[in-house]
């Protein structure tokens, strides 16, 4: 039996924000090329994993069970994203450019925007889609738990 959709979620939620230490890490020590590959990691597993999750499963899912009231959470968590991806790709240049100061400033304002939009998924939109989902979230977690395993093969 799997775990709860909404504690696999939380649980990449976590996973993701340690690589995404793990890569400032790097880049605080100045090694380049590992700072690059784990923010590919993270940019993957959260772009291609998480957020595709979310956007095409949880988030319509949530939407069909709360109806408007819904509408105002998604849209904010959706917009919450697209941001993210821009910053996302404005830390690769970053890194790329071997730039550690605008690396660090980005960093910050990521990981503030992650806490409040993990939170607010955490706590208003996960609880609800064990019973939204028809499956009980069974595909959406399966595709977030091979992302996982991808990541540490």
């Amino acid at each position: 039996m799997m775990e709860p959709i909404d504690q696999i979620m939380q649980h990449d939620h976590e996973r993701l924000d340690q690589l995404l230490e793990q890569g400032a890490e790097a880049v605080s020590q100045g090694a380049w090329p590992e700072a690059a590959h784990l923010l590919e990691t993270f940019r993957h597993g959260i772009v291609d994993g998480h957020m595709a999750v979310e956007e095409s499963t949880l988030f319509p899912a949530f939407e069909r069970q709360k109806g408007d009231e819904a509408q105002s959470l998604t849209a904010l968590l959706r917009k919450g994203h697209q941001d993210l991806r821009i910053f996302f790709e404005e830390m690769a240049e970053a890194i790329q450019e071997q730039d550690a100061e605008t690396f660090d400033d980005l960093l910050s304002t990521v990981q503030t925007i992650l806490k409040q939009h993990d939170a607010k998924e955490e706590n208003e939109l996960y609880p609800i889609l064990a019973t939204a989902l028809t499956d009980h979230g069974e595909a959406a977690g399966r595709r977030i738990l091979d992302f996982e395993a991808e990541a540490e093969s």
